[in-house]
Formats: structure tokens, C-alpha cells, sequence
């Protein structure tokens, strides 16, 4: 795997009262050196998306409030934006999108869907409203360029807006004149340079093979058995710790308690897991990230603590499954340079996991305790506790 950054651009957005109302997420190039690099729409969209909803956590970067995200005809035709949550997001529709009636239909049933949307530098021109006027039905904020609109107009946009049931949203307010301008003209939310330029915000990442994904896809378009998925996450430690963080960001975490990486897997369902992967598979980069020693580790802990647990328990033993999970879990936390309390926060697990990687008192725990303590294997306390569990040093 390899290592590397994860950058993502933010701009807040405010009310009248100077409130922080939401954010608004950009494109930044990864990487450590200044070399133009391009991407299109798509690759752009995904890595925000990807660098928002699993590798920063949308929490974290919004604090419960609105998080705005550009996209345009690409991204709405991939049919990959209802693996989303819906609370606190607003997707943005970007001036350069190619309306057609299969994207009006599509915008149409997300929109029914419960999803929100904005339009995105819009101008009022003539122009303008002939080529987005059949996406107004759907769009709750309007957000318009105050450097390509003339004041006459602006100071008339309450007007011509009336009664559509739009937020309008006053886009590169750069002076305090600008700001009570736009504010006595009838705008509710404010963004530019007034008030905050955009932020970057840098994490650290590690990339999944775009092989991997592939392998996956594959395997889910020809319908392949459940376990047969699982095998390939085994493969892959990061991408199953992102499925998890996915699963705690979207709706499936109100109402379950992830146990492995099947029942992760069931939750989240084929046709939900092929729309993220998609996503994935556009937000990786070039190329087979190298495998990571860390990586490695991770695998031969899970590993282990599974034949660990088989051997102990018997194969027929109920917390089986969980063995190659806790193993797993219990080291991407040096993966990720967080405690294993942040790591936990990410996710939810079973309290039988929590308690398995955190007091290391169940039967699961002890054995990953065991697992740990390898480096004092002669110590008295661990030949107890091999002695109790029927397992020797060798």
C-alpha cells in the first residue's frame, strides 16, 4: 500500500447573523510536490467525496452541519450519489453540466429520494434560465457569482425568485460592501473571501489496490457467493476498515452493530457495495500501491487470531468470525497513527469487540492478549493462561 496525503479544500458558508451555516468541499491535488497534475470532473468528485465521507469522517470536518459538493452530469449518471447519506449533504450542480432529459429524470429520483440540491455559479441571464430552469422543481439553494451578475439584476433576484422556495446563496463576497449589498438584496447564506478563504485540510491515507476493487467488482457482477467477497477484504485491511467507516456514516449503523466483515458486507448489500466501490475505483490513484509491511502485519494478526481461536474453542466455536476482525482491527491503529479509542470511534463494533480489543478480558481478548504478549511468552501470567487455554509455547 502506499502511503500518502489526503487533501480537501474547505470554504464555510454563513447566515445573515455571521453564523456558520455549512461548508463548502473542494478538489486539492494529493501529493508532495507542485506539479500540475489533471484530473477530470469525475476523479475530482470522487476524491472529495471519498476524502469526506470515509478517509476524514463528514462529522469531524462539518460538525453536524451542511456539507455542499460539486457535481455535475458525469458523477449524476453514474448512478453512484444514493450510497450517500442524505442528512447534511447539499450537491451542488455545477454551471458546466450537460442538462439532458436523462439527467433531469435522474435528478428527479433523488430528489424523491430525500437528497438536496444547489445550483452553482449561476448567472442571471437569459441564457441560463432556459438551460437550468427545468432543474428548479428540485433545488432548494441558488447560489449566485456576484462578480458575473450586474447589480441591477441582483437587486431584483428576490423578485424574480419568488415563490420557487430557493435559499439564495450570495457566492465571492469579498467586501463588507458586497455582504450588506447582497443582504439588503434578499440572500440568506454567504460565501467568499469576506469572510474565510477556502482551508486545506490534510490527513494521512492509505490507498487500496485498484486491482483489489476490480477483483471485487468482478466477482460482484457475476454474482458471486457472499464469502467469496469476503475472502478479497481479507486481502485488503484498509479497504475493509473504509466499508466500516462507510457503514458508521450512513443509516446502517442506527440499527446494527457490525460483528464481521460478512455481516458488514450483508448490511451494506450488492448493488450499495458496487456504487461505492465504483466511487473508489475512480478516487484511487494510478498505478498498484506497493504493499505495506504494517499491511502485512495486520493480515498475520487477523489470521492468527483466528487459528488461534479455532484451536482453542473448537471450529465450531459461535465467535469464530469475529476472531479475523478483532485481529484485524487491532493493529490498523498504528496504520493510521490514532489510539485504538479512535479507531473504535470510527466504526461500531459489538461491545463484545470493543471490549475484546480495549480491556482484553472476554475470550476473544484474551487471546488477542496472548497474541500481543508473544515477546513474554515464558512470563508466569502467560503460562496460566496457556495452560487454562490447553495451548503451548510452540
Amino acid at each position: 500500500m502506499q502511503f500518502d496525503n489526503f487533501l480537501v479544500g474547505r470554504q464555510p458558508i454563513f447566515d445573515n447573523d455571521g453564523n456558520i451555516f455549512g461548508y463548502e468541499f473542494l478538489f486539492r491535488k494529493t501529493g508532495t510536490d507542485d506539479r500540475a497534475e489533471f484530473y477530470d470532473p469525475v476523479t475530482a468528485t470522487s476524491r472529495v467525496l471519498i476524502n469526506i465521507f470515509q478517509n476524514f469522517g463528514v462529522k469531524s470536518l462539518t460538525s453536524e452541519r451542511m456539507a455542499f459538493i460539486n457535481i455535475d452530469d458525469n458523477i449524476i449518471m453514474q448512478d453512484v450519489l444514493d450510497v450517500l447519506p442524505k442528512e447534511n449533504l447539499v450537491l451542488e450542480i455545477v454551471e458546466t453540466t450537460n442538462v439532458t432529459v436523462e439527467v433531469i429524470k435522474r435528478l428527479e429520483q433523488y430528489f424523491n429520494d430525500g437528497y438536496t440540491f444547489a445550483l452553482d455559479d449561476f448567472v442571471l441571464s437569459a441564457e441560463y434560465f432556459q438551460m437550468f430552469m427545468p432543474l428548479f422543481p428540485f433545488v432548494q439553494y441558488l447560489k449566485v457569482d456576484m462578480k458575473d451578475n450586474c447589480m441591477a439584476k441582483m437587486d431584483r433576484i428576490e423578485k424574480i425568485f419568488h415563490g420557487r422556495h430557493m435559499k439564495l446563496l450570495a457566492e465571492k463576497v469579498e467586501s463588507r460592501a458586497d455582504f450588506e449589498f447582497a443582504n439588503d438584496c434578499g440572500f440568506e447564506l454567504f460565501q467568499g473571501y469576506f469572510f474565510e478563504k477556502p482551508a486545506v485540510i490534510q490527513k494521512k491515507n492509505i490507498e487500496p489496490s485498484k486491482a483489489c476493487i476490480l477483483r471485487i467488482l468482478s466477482k460482484l457482477s457475476q454474482n458471486f457467493e457472499i464469502a467469496d467477497i469476503e475472502s478479497e477484504f481479507r486481502l485488503q485491511p484498509e479497504l475493509t476498515l473504509k466499508l466500516l467507516k462507510l457503514i458508521n456514516t450512513c443509516s446502517y449503523s442506527l440499527r446494527n452493530e457490525v460483528t464481521s466483515i460478512r455481516h458488514a458486507l450483508n448490511l451494506i448489500g450488492r448493488e450499495s457495495m458496487r456504487k461505492w466501490l465504483t466511487i473508489m475505483l475512480y478516487a484511487g490513484k494510478k498505478g498498484d500501491p506497493v504493499k505495506s509491511t504494517l499491511l502485512e502485519t495486520a493480515m498475520l494478526k487477523a489470521h492468527v487470531m483466528e487459528l488461534l481461536a479455532t484451536r482453542t474453542y473448537g471450529p465450531n466455536y459461535k465467535g469464530l468470525a469475529y476472531a479475523f476482525f478483532i485481529g484485524l482491527l487491532s493493529h490498523l491503529d498504528v496504520i493510521l497513527c490514532v489510539t485504538k479509542e479512535e479507531l473504535l470511534e470510527m466504526i461500531n463494533v459489538s461491545p463484545n469487540i470493543n471490549r475484546a480489543l480495549l480491556q482484553k478480558d472476554n475470550e476473544l481478548g484474551v487471546l488477542l492478549g496472548l497474541l500481543e504478549a508473544t515477546d513474554d511468552a515464558e512470563s508466569d501470567l502467560n503460562k496460566d493462561i496457556l495452560k487454562k487455554l490447553n495451548l503451548d509455547v510452540t
